[in-house]
């Protein structure tokens, strides 16, 4: 029986897949190319063991074994349409003895870019909101409401309940601004040795950017009217004029940095120090 000795649990948009596609590259590692998603969807988690068993068949004499699921950090999503209770709970139930990793990012810009993320991924239409302002404190928020845009961001609350079943020695935390975007090398080095595999393997392409796309305007709509086109609209898109995606006011950056605050602040003390990239610059 195969099963993961450790998880990138979250967070969403901070990085996590460029994480994992270079531990990829490490002969030391395994793991699947797409993320599973057991512990947290009840459509995979009734499939049984057996089936999450499955996705790690493949795995040879690696030392660590292990995938990739940011919506896990997640652990009591509320309102999210097949997004299970007690995540925490369900992965200890079965793997008890894992390490988990957890990249945080300015939540402030990691909810931005969630918003840009569930627009481009035909989620939301183009078409229902003026402004990603209404989207985020705005009278059209409800449209987010199911994907935990916001709650998402309240990293410490999600950390305590991971820590009533995992101990501290179990979890390492990577801050995105300083582990992925400002010194790369350093974090891997730091994931290496939590992971207790060789750390001065020599990554390539730690330039290399993921997930990143610029679908137009027009695209995103039909791909949300006519979903069962996306990947032919996709292929198109390189046609159709580009268009930036919106940015929210400076009125409501304040008030999201306003809404994360004391969170982060009880963050910052469990950290033991500040995260300069998270303050709010006027």
């Amino acid at each position: 029986m195969t099963l993961p000795n450790f998880l990138i649990i979250g967070s969403q948009k901070a990085g996590t897949s460029w994480l994992a596609k270079q531990l990829q590259k490490h002969p030391d590692v395994f793991m699947p190319k797409r993320e599973i998603h057991y512990f947290d969807k009840s459509y995979n988690f009734q499939k049984g063991l057996s089936w999450y068993e499955e996705q790690f068949e493949e795995a040879k004499n690696q030392k660590a074994i292990g995938e990739k699921t940011p919506d896990y950090l997640w652990a009591n999503g509320q309102g999210c349409e097949g997004h299970l209770p007690n995540v925490h709970q369900n992965i200890h139930s079965i793997l008890p003895d894992a390490k988990l990793i957890i990249v945080l990012r300015n939540p402030v810009k990691r909810a931005i870019s969630a918003v840009h993320h569930i627009i481009r991924s035909g989620r939301i239409s183009p078409l229902n909101f003026n402004n990603i302002d209404e989207l985020l404190i705005g009278k059209k928020h409800y449209l987010l409401e199911g994907h935990g845009v916001i709650d998402y961001g309240r990293y410490f609350r999600q950390i305590e309940d991971y820590q009533e079943y995992f101990t501290p020695s179990q979890i390492l935390i990577l801050i995105f601004e300083e582990d992925i975007v400002k010194d790369p090398v350093i974090g891997l080095k730091k994931t290496c040795e939590f992971l207790n595999i060789d750390n001065n393997f020599k990554f390539q392409g730690l330039d290399q950017k993921v997930n990143t796309s610029d679908v137009p305007i027009i695209a995103l709509m039909l791909i949300y009217y006519i979903p069962l086109a996306k990947h032919f609209i996709l292929r198109l898109q390189r046609y159709l004029p580009k268009t930036k995606y919106p940015y929210p006011s400076q009125s409501t950056i304040r008030k999201l940095y306003e809404i994360y605050s004391e969170d982060n602040e009880k963050l910052f003390d469990f950290l033991g120090r500040r995260i300069e990239d998270w303050e709010l610059l006027e």
